[in-house]
């Protein structure tokens, strides 16, 4: 039997199907989950799917709002109700309607309701959810957090306000063995958005910008307008390290694997720890933030950590740190977490499926 992946979009959703049964299981029906999550958010929706898959679902996978174009996308981060009522509308057509689900995993959420739970709860016996921005930034969580079993978050100050159990983010890369030598003495690789530019500005003038690897990618044009005209002075500096086209994950991972330190800037309304903060945790790489609820979190080695404290003075960085031990956190790990119970059926060699519905976007 070939345990081969073959991954595929259609229309909105994506497929990722195994070829092959998975064997020593004959007779045993697989426990079946509806994951809803934002299907357009990186490699997300492949690897919470393959994570629940060795956790020993089937998967159906399903947009967390609908319509799945610009129009849904504005109508529910404007948190109209009308959102709500038409991602309710094709979430019950072409995913509840006649099925039964073991589990129900919403990721984000915004544009599910109350009401959407309601009947979600009418054919699952389990509803998880998982918030992985803030809720001053995103609030969908709060519209349903309080309908669901469980429900869980990235964010330390929402997870202490509202009483959910924090569960950090993953690495989707694994740490090479061997450990490759330092190439490059600082390296940032962001997107560019609030204050990011002047914090790669303010930590490179004071670390120095030789054996730095530098790569900020604009989402649009419209952003690098906006930004440009915010800081004209800071984008002439850095105008070569600016971007349309984001790096290549791959790229990216070496890059990082290959750095004493990296950067990582926490939107401001956000205090959980970003994914880049986990990568770098994840492959032992000394990170300078200015995300300071990160010292507080068992998560991570203060040896490992440098915060610069906006407002505040910068703080002297030992150019000769010694690179953390790598502590590798897996997708597998942390849906696990999220869904706050053990696995269902333990695999037994083989690969499971995992399928949507295809179609067009109603």
């Amino acid at each position: 039997m070939s345990d081969l992946h073959s991954c595929a979009k259609s229309g909105e959703t994506v497929v990722v199907a195994s070829v092959g049964e998975a064997s020593g299981t004959e007779g045993r029906a697989r426990p079946t989950c509806l994951l809803l999550m934002p299907l357009t958010f990186y490699s997300f929706p492949k690897a919470f799917c393959r994570a629940l898959e060795a956790l020993g679902y089937n998967v159906v996978l399903a947009n967390d709002e609908y319509p799945a174009n610009p129009l849904g996308k504005a109508l529910n981060k404007l948190d109209l109700a009308v959102g709500r009522r038409w991602t309710r509308r094709v979430v019950n057509r072409r995913f509840l309607s006649g099925r039964h689900y073991n589990l129900v995993v919403i990721i984000k959420g915004r544009g599910v309701g109350p009401e959407l739970v309601a009947d979600m709860r009418r054919c699952s016996d389990r509803i998880v959810g998982y918030h992985y921005d803030s809720l001053a930034y995103e609030p969908a969580s709060a519209h349903w957090g309080s309908e669901v079993d469980r429900v869980s978050t990235f964010d330390y100050r929402d997870a202490a306000a509202n009483g959910w159990p924090v569960v950090e983010l993953f690495s989707a890369t694994r740490p090479p063995d061997p450990r490759p030598p330092v190439r490059y003495r600082v390296s940032a690789i962001l997107r560019n958005h609030s204050h990011r530019l002047v914090f790669v500005d303010r930590v490179l003038s004071r670390m120095g910008r030789e054996g730095a690897l530098i790569y900020l990618y604009e989402k649009d044009v419209l952003s690098f307008a906006f930004n440009a005209l915010r800081h004209p002075l800071l984008y002439w500096r850095w105008r070569r390290q600016i971007h349309f086209t984001p790096m290549d994950y791959e790229a990216y991972a070496q890059v990082l694997a290959q750095s004493r330190f990296t950067l990582d800037y926490a939107h401001p309304k956000q205090t959980g720890a970003t994914m880049r903060s986990i990568e770098a945790r994840s492959l032992g790489i000394v990170l300078i933030t200015n995300n300071t609820a990160i010292l507080d979190s068992p998560t991570f080695d203060r040896r490992g950590v440098v915060v610069w404290r906006d407002g505040e003075g910068d703080p002297t960085v030992d150019m000769a740190l010694e690179r953390p031990a790598p502590r590798p956190r897996s997708p597998e790990a942390f849906m696990a977490e999220v869904i706050g119970a053990p696995p269902p059926l333990e695999r037994s060699g083989g690969e499971s499926r995992c399928v949507a519905p295809i179609g067009a976007a109603p």
